[in-house]
């Protein structure tokens, strides 16, 4: 048998919550509160940067030229976790790069455009 994802244990979890309430006596509290437990530790657990990418965005608009677009993702691989590919204002891929910090990234990031005049600061 297959393991549900976290998201399907999640979905599963609140259907309890209405189960439940209609009928008390079928789901128990306590188990109610087990299965929703496990399922946000398996959430938090599944991609614990996920609240990163805000200010990861956030950081990369600062520092790259107006008119450029920074998007950034979370990826597969621990050792770095986090990913960005800036466009210029036509959307054309300047730079597409990976690193292990937030802070990394951005610095890798400002040092390309050092050169430039014109940054968001």
């Amino acid at each position: 048998m297959n393991t549900p994802s976290a998201l399907t244990h999640a979905i599963g979890a609140l259907k309890l919550v209405r189960l439940h309430i209609e009928h008390p006596s079928v789901v128990s509290a306590r188990d109610l509160q087990a299965v929703a437990a496990e399922a946000i530790e398996r959430i938090e657990h599944a991609n614990p940067h996920r609240d990163d990418l805000g200010r990861l965005y956030a950081e990369l608009v600062r520092v790259t030229p107006r008119g450029h677009v920074p998007y950034v993702t979370l990826t597969q691989d621990a050792t770095v976790p986090y990913g960005c590919v800036i466009t210029d204002a036509t959307g054309t891929v300047i730079t597409r790069q990976l690193a292990k910090s937030i802070d990394g990234l951005v610095q890798i990031i400002r040092t390309r455009y050092e050169h430039l005049p014109e940054r968001r600061a």
